[in-house]
């Protein structure tokens, strides 16, 4: 039998020790703002590639990918202001691009960190629309489901969680996803449905070191 739904409070969330685990893994999962230089020059040259060799996107691609890139780059300077700017135009005047998308995941991302909720959860809701299957949408849907399960949705953060691990094609995210819902799991007083997830996680043979650190610690939280 499932213990009585715990209600769990803004502050319960930024002092949880097993979440901050979880954003600890999360943040050497992404590789974060110390590499988003790096990230925007491979993200422009990787569209700018695609466009120019298949030619099937156009003109309009090949100038949202230079666009992204410059915002990106400005990013990584720390510039948030004029990066944020820059990005914002990157999604009103490229709408429907790849690069529009990416920008919508940038946004989120920074909406995230400075704890803006509701912007938060419009550009990563964008991102995770246009790419069900981007490379970004497991960091996009672990953040997402950070923001829902502050605001006390656990259901619907499991029910994004179980979508994008319907939809994941690699073991890396897939890990993640499935220690971020473990943790919803076991927020929401559902120590087996923890238990199952971590066990299927400590199994695979690939596990890096900060991943069975915090599927570790979650163990330990059930067992207590």
């Amino acid at each position: 039998m499932l213990r009585p739904k715990k209600k769990i409070t803004k502050k319960d969330i930024e002092s949880d020790p097993f979440l901050d685990s979880v954003d600890k893994a999360q943040s050497h999962f992404e590789q974060n703002r110390s590499n988003y230089m790096k990230g925007a020059l491979l993200v422009t040259s990787g569209l700018l590639a695609f466009n120019l060799i298949s030619n099937r996107q156009g003109q309009l691609d090949v100038d949202s990918s230079a666009s992204l890139g410059q915002a990106l780059i400005t990013l990584g300077t720390e510039d948030v202001t004029t990066a944020k700017f820059q990005l914002e135009t990157v999604i009103n005047d490229y709408e429907n691009t790849p690069s529009a998308s990416i920008a919508a995941y940038y946004l989120g991302k920074m909406n995230f960190d400075s704890g803006m909720k509701e912007e938060c959860k419009t550009y990563l809701k964008k991102y995770i629309d246009d790419e069900p299957s981007g490379f970004l949408t497991a960091s996009a849907t672990i953040m997402l489901a950070d923001v829902l399960s502050s605001e006390e949705k656990l259901y619907e953060a499991l029910n994004l969680m179980d979508n994008a691990i319907r939809k994941c094609d690699s073991k890396k995210d897939l890990r993640m996803l499935k220690i971020r819902k473990a943790q919803i799991e076991l927020n929401r007083g559902n120590d087996e449905a923890a238990r199952v997830l971590i066990n299927d996680v400590l199994s695979d043979e690939n596990i890096t070191a900060w991943n069975k650190q915090v599927a570790q610690e979650i163990i330990g939280k059930i067992k207590s």
